[in-house]
């Protein structure tokens, strides 16, 4: 038998001493995905790791883990590395790309480690900050990919020094290739066809004419390329393959001398982080009992807030910026239709998705993620239509879908920045017991967030009709959903729905919580990433932003992780 096919049947290490094969008796009988996971992938001997010198500690999995990761390997790969996620192995890749039966599962378990203040769960808006997914790969395995590069201009109030960095050559060549960013235009592969190039064309030929407020408009740039399968056109990423390649290539340069392991240690929550009182960690205090750091750098790669609670508990009033600004994207979905007669020579099925952008007099932003849908089957169509929707949280229903036969659907996303300078808005500690959750979160929109909201919502039935509207031609009529009692009992109507309707009471890409700065006194980590004053921690993450902007941040947050690496490597 060959080495490979006994592989294949056989695990070494997976039965107790003196069992091998069914000999002398049956081994064990049951399997689960973290048994399977951690057999393949993960560190499971903590004393190991405990008394392993590292030369980085990794905290979390997401995109700006890896981004690091991958690019501190590229250059050294002898680097030694330790990763710690608080999780365990969910999925092997992005919910859309599992079999239809997993859109059951779009509503994963979610946590919120933070509690809401009274007045931001009960009054204005009611916000709800959107939540954390604590497995490996996090959000990345049900985020929507959309991955535009902000211009300069759009960083307001960000360090000259930290916008110079996202102008060096190859930034952004280099997170869009490590995120296998593709254009909605270069998808083609008869689903993104004909459609998308129509609405391509009217959106650059309208918009400045029907969106006053816009200053760009062009195809998604969404993380759906694939570089290694040949012929693959839509391929959402998440973290969780390329962490795992990572590792396996790892371990191969590591048989052959060539170069270090990856460690990775799941079910490993972080809580506090020891240090000397003069800037250094020491040790880092987590569930699975202290490691002791030594000559290590730590990252922290864990979202937004988590990292902003840990330095809270662990600095106190070392660091009293944190959590002053707390910003990020508030939403309006509108979902509208128009007779396939606007478009020309459209196939059964067809898919589009676009992005346009534009500030309101004050110079707060907004841009609007477009998602068009053409079916003449709904029912029929339902599995690829789930496989390649530009946005998993902005399909079109089959309610909708369903006496849409004739039509194109554009389910719109548009989303708003908060700005910083609202001193209602906030992270603090509360004194809890939990260090991971021990913290009040507040963000309510202001006057001037009302205002970007009028301005947005227009910006978006602008934008469907520039969209809808051919040359210099009239445009077609547009039909709007209104939601009934219930998803399906929802119908077409030509009036606007009201903006109860519409805007969501959800926040997300919330960032700036741990802002980036040059000033100690006005900002919290400094522009070598670290917290001021802290010598061996370094921050990645959305956290940093000093404004949130509009753009959704996954492309910007990995270029800054990329940029990190490169400078400790």
């Amino acid at each position: 038998m060959s080495t490979n096919y006994k592989r294949f049947y056989t695990k070494a290490g997976a039965m107790p001493a003196g069992i091998s094969e069914g000999y002398p008796v049956p081994g064990p009988q049951t399997a689960d995905a973290d048994r399977i996971a951690t057999s393949a992938f993960f560190t499971t001997d903590w004393a190991q790791a405990q008394a392993t010198p590292y030369d980085f500690i990794v905290i979390g999995t997401g995109p700006t883990a890896v981004a690091f990761i991958d690019r501190v390997l590229a250059r050294n790969p002898q680097a030694r590395i330790l990763v710690l996620e608080r999780g365990g192995y969910w999925l092997p890749v992005h919910y859309q790309m599992l079999p239809a039966a997993f859109q059951a599962t779009s509503s994963p378990c979610t946590t919120y480690p933070w509690t809401r203040s009274t007045a931001m769960a009960t009054t204005g808006s009611k916000f709800f900050q959107a939540g954390y997914i604590p497995v490996l790969g996090g959000r990345s395995t049900y985020w929507s990919a959309w991955c535009p590069a902000p211009e300069p201009d759009l960083m307001r109030d960000w360090p000259q020094a930290l916008v110079d960095v996202t102008r060096k050559p190859g930034f952004w060549d280099s997170a869009r290739a490590f995120l296998h960013v593709t254009t909605a235009d270069r998808i083609d592969d008869t689903v993104y066809g004909s459609l998308q190039r129509q609405l391509d064309t009217n959106l650059r030929e309208n918009f400045k004419r029907f969106v006053p407020s816009a200053e760009g408009a062009f195809p998604a740039p969404m993380a759906v390329g694939h570089s290694e399968w040949q012929g693959v056109k839509f391929y959402k990423y998440s973290t969780v393959g390329a962490l795992l390649g990572l590792q396996q290539r790892q371990q191969a340069l590591a048989d052959h001398g060539h170069g270090q392991e990856l460690a990775l240690v799941d079910q490993c929550i972080v809580q506090r982080l020891l240090h000397d009182g003069q800037g250094t960690v020491t040790a880092l205090y987590t569930s699975r009992g202290p490691l002791s750091v030594g000559n290590v750098r730590i990252v922290l790669a864990m979202g937004t807030i988590p990292p902003a609670t840990l330095l809270m508990n662990s600095f106190g009033d070392q660091l009293p910026n944190i959590g002053k600004r707390y910003t990020g994207h508030f939403m309006s979905h509108v979902i509208a239709r128009v007779k396939r007669s606007a478009f020309k020579d459209l196939a059964a099925l067809e898919l589009g998705a676009q992005y346009l952008h534009g500030k309101d007099e004050q110079g707060l932003q907004y841009h609007v993620q477009v998602s068009a849908f053409a079916s003449s089957d709904p029912a029929g169509d339902a599995a690829t239509i789930a496989y390649e929707a530009p946005d998993a949280a902005a399909v079109a229903s089959m309610a909708q879908l369903t006496g849409s036969e004739d039509y194109v659907v554009f389910v719109c996303a548009t989303l708003g920045e908060v700005g910083e300078n609202n001193p209602d808005n906030w992270i603090r500690p509360n004194g809890g017991p939990d260090p991971t959750t021990n913290i009040t979160v507040q963000l309510q929109a202001g006057p001037r967030e009302q205002h970007l909201w009028d301005v947005l919502d227009e910006a978006t039935y602008q934008t469907i009709a520039a969209l809808a509207s051919r040359g210099s031609g009239a445009t077609p009529e547009i039909e709007y959903w209104i939601e009934g009692g219930a998803p399906e009992q929802g119908f077409w109507q030509t009036r606007r729905p009201g903006k109860q309707q519409i805007r969501l009471p959800i926040i997300v890409h919330e960032a700036s919580s741990l802002w980036i700065g040059e000033d100690p006194a006005t900002s919290v980590v400094g522009l070598d990433y670290r917290p001021h004053g802290v010598r061996n921690v370094y921050v990645t993450g959305g956290g940093l932003f000093p404004t949130s902007g509009s753009w959704n941040p996954t492309l910007t947050m990995c270029g800054l992780a990329q940029d990190l690496a490169e400078r400790l490597s």
